[in-house]
């Protein structure tokens, strides 16, 4: 199964990614926040920082669909080099 793509202004066309929007902030603010990761048996990548990943999993689902963004992959390895996590 293919990946769908995004295009970055970065990394230009990329595959998608999902992150919690602390994630995305850590980016935009240079500020590691935590990256818990994993890849899905479809190819896509996915990560929450040390706060979400501190909720229960009904807690995380309460704060609903406007917790997690979409960013590229680049964008993903830069949240994870950020954060001092190796991709693997």
């Amino acid at each position: 199964m293919k990946v769908p793509s995004v295009t970055c202004g970065t990394h230009g066309k990329q595959p998608q990614t999902f992150v919690c929007v602390h994630i995305i902030e850590s980016i935009r603010e240079g500020e590691p926040k935590g990256f818990w990761w994993s890849r899905g048996p479809d190819g896509v990548w996915d990560a929450i920082c040390d706060q979400c990943n501190s909720l229960s999993q009904d807690d995380f689902d309460k704060l609903g669909p406007g917790n997690i963004g979409v960013i590229c992959l680049g964008c993903f390895e830069d949240a994870a080099a950020l954060n001092e996590v190796e991709l693997s």
